[in-house]
């Protein structure tokens, strides 16, 4: 019996759920609720609420920056994972000729923003999987004197599939392109070490136990100590000639030059919190819960015969086993009914998502393999 991390009754509505679904949506810590509370306090205190407001953000940087074994001032915290990506898109200089690297098991957001390059004559190279596996050295072969940027999950959204940072980190930077690594289906379940990256985002909506919102921002400042952001703002700067002198000013120094406005302070009171909770247990510990469980949940695929994408081994895999299935709706629907939440993104990507994480529990993943059969008998046997 593996027993959870963290128990169900923490957690908002999942008393009596398999949830499985944690690479989609994390369930709410209850104790957010307190927290929301204390942000609204925070909120109404008139003028001292920035600085009550800026404290808590603080206190959550360097608890992103301790996850990630970076700087504190090296971490900023923007709208999004994508706003982080378009961040370095729109804000290096681009010339004819110029490529970006990425791989087509990609969030849309880690390949998107490039595409609006192309009218500057910028190529995008796509490394194409094989048997669903991303090989290192296909990402480094499509390298050359004009890549700019290779962009990369650490662990794939679509596949489950956890790359080697360490090694592509290595090949990259014999070259003059800039890594940005995905670390959104990495960073609370997974081991981070974000200084073999030029630029990291995570979204916090998912493994980290956060909202929408708010998103991770890393800037290695060692490796990038000129770049500027593409948007500026009054929160982008540490100094400015006010109404005498307007168009005098100095960026920070930090990575909240990336930063041109107030953040949503009340999803940074929810990450500040969620970020204190999984401290509480060490990553290794989380990493191989979610590896015990999602070792589980792949037997039980494979035994059923379905396809999966997500490799075996377990430095190859974080917290999603991902498998492919002819019906995603019906199978979803199904499964819903049997109050085990899974993710099937509607059944646009082809493939159905299970994600173990720190409240999850062997029962869980019994539920989800026994109401699984159960489907494959309602309609009488069928597999892929």
């Amino acid at each position: 019996m593996i027993r959870p991390l963290i128990p169900k009754s923490d957690f908002i509505g999942i008393d009596n759920i398999a949830h499985l679904a944690v690479g989609g949506e994390a369930p709410m810590l209850c104790s957010h609720m307190d927290v929301m509370a204390q942000f609204m306090k925070d909120k109404s205190a008139g003028a001292p609420s920035r600085d009550l407001q800026a404290h808590t953000m603080e206190s959550a940087r360097q608890k992103c920056a301790d996850l990630l074994k970076v700087s504190c001032e090296e971490i900023t915290l923007l709208s999004s994972a994508t706003e982080g990506i378009n961040n370095i898109a729109y804000g290096l200089e681009w010339n004819p000729g110029d490529n970006v690297v990425v791989a087509d098991v990609e969030f849309p957001s880690d390949i998107l923003p490039w595409t609006k390059l192309s009218k500057r004559g910028v190529e995008i190279r796509v490394v194409r999987h094989k048997n669903w596996i991303v090989e290192e050295q296909d990402v480094l072969d499509q390298i050359d004197d004009n890549t700019r940027v290779v962009a990369i999950s650490q662990v794939s959204m679509f596949t489950g599939q956890q790359i080697d940072v360490a090694m592509l980190s290595k090949g990259i930077r014999q070259t003059n392109a800039l890594f940005l690594l995905d670390i959104t289906h990495a960073a609370g379940v997974v081991p981070v070490d974000a200084t073999y990256a030029d630029i990291a985002v995570s979204s916090c909506y998912k493994w980290l136990l956060g909202t929408h919102g708010t998103a991770i921002f890393y800037w290695n400042k060692a490796r990038l100590p000129d770049l500027e952001p593409p948007f500026l703002g009054w929160r982008s700067v540490k100094h400015s000639g006010g109404w005498k002198d307007p168009l005098n000013f100095s960026l920070r120094d930090t990575a909240d030059r990336f930063l041109p406005a107030n953040p949503s302070y009340a999803s940074i009171y929810i990450l500040n919190n969620a970020l204190k909770v999984l401290a509480e247990i060490s990553e290794h510990r989380i990493h191989q819960h979610t590896l015990a469980l999602s070792s589980l949940v792949r037997a039980g695929i494979e035994e059923m015969g379905f396809e999966l994408m997500t490799p075996v081994e377990d430095h190859r895999r974080g917290g999603n086993t991902c498998f492919i299935h002819p019906d995603i709706p019906s199978l979803e629907q199904y499964l819903g009914e049997k109050n085990v939440q899974i993710w099937g993104s509607y059944g646009r990507l082809g493939r159905v998502r299970v994600s173990t994480h720190v409240y999850n529990d062997s029962q869980d993943v019994d539920r989800f393999i026994s109401a699984m059969h159960q489907y494959l008998t309602s309609q009488e046997g069928p597999k892929t």
